[in-house]
């Protein structure tokens, strides 16, 4: 995989049991992944939850040119894949997105996608558990479904969530969508902060139901969007440093030719 510019790399749920009472403080994981994480630990953390998973590292690179010729950086880890042993579909269960060199390795993204074959939850006991490990969220959808936490307290929410849609995931990490793309748009409609590090993270959790009666999937996204604002800007300036090398390269290597 190269990317010209902005890269688009990506995720995780808890334990529905009713066991020993959990901590006051709300743990934002998914299942022991932790934003900020490295790929060991993001691995160690996935085999502790589910030691049948195929797990994947996958890498990227990004690509720039001298005006005629085409150059890329060094590969760098850019996402971890989870699928199960018996897959229900071709998507990963675990998306783990990782921020790029120079200030690489660490991750900004977590998606988790999850059939629940099994002791089907209702809805309100899924929202119970939810509200016991993350405390009251941010933002719950008008039917219950759909919730949001921004963390820590007092910074801005820079994903917006359509006005309609209270707690719906204005981005998932694991949908392709380009969050550089996105949080200029956001800057440019005055809904998002011009200084990207000073944005909160978030959690959301989509229940979704076939009968109406209890949750057959759910959806988990964690994000930072602050390490993947400043992480992306410097890779930015790292690629345009060696776009414009490149190209003095070349046009000190320009001979005119005899006339």
């Amino acid at each position: 995989m190269i990317f010209r510019r902005s890269l688009l790399v990506a995720a995780a749920v808890l334990s529905l049991g009713t066991g020993a009472a959990r901590a006051q403080q709300p743990s934002f994981d998914i299942v022991g992944l932790k934003l900020g994480m490295t790929e060991s630990e993001v691995i160690a953390a996935l085999k502790a939850h589910d030691a049948t998973l195929k797990i994947q590292s996958i890498q990227s690179a990004y690509g720039y040119t001298d005006g005629v010729s085409s150059f890329q950086t060094e590969p760098f880890l850019s996402r971890v894949e989870g699928h199960a042993a018996k897959p229900t579909s071709q998507k990963a269960d675990f998306i783990i997105l990782f921020t790029p060199p120079p200030q690489g390795g660490r991750v900004w993204a977590i998606e988790r996608q999850q059939p629940i074959a099994t002791n089907q939850p209702t809805q309100e006991q899924y929202a119970a558990a939810l509200k016991e490990k993350y405390g009251p969220p941010t933002a719950t959808s008008p039917g219950g479904a759909h919730f949001a936490w921004d963390f820590p307290a007092g910074k801005p929410n820079c994903i917006p969530r359509p006005p309609d849609r209270p707690g719906f995931p204005a981005y998932r990490p694991g949908a392709g969508d380009d969050l550089n793309f996105l949080l200029n748009l956001w800057q440019k409609k005055k809904l998002a902060p011009a200084d990207l590090s000073t944005c909160a993270s978030r959690l959301h959790y989509v229940l979704s139901s076939t009968n109406g009666q209890v949750i057959s999937s759910f959806t988990a996204s964690l994000i930072d969007v602050a390490a993947y604002a400043t992480s992306n800007a410097a890779a930015n300036r790292q690629v345009q440093a060696l776009e414009e090398k490149v190209r003095k390269e070349r046009e000190g290597k320009g001979q005119a030719p005899k006339l």
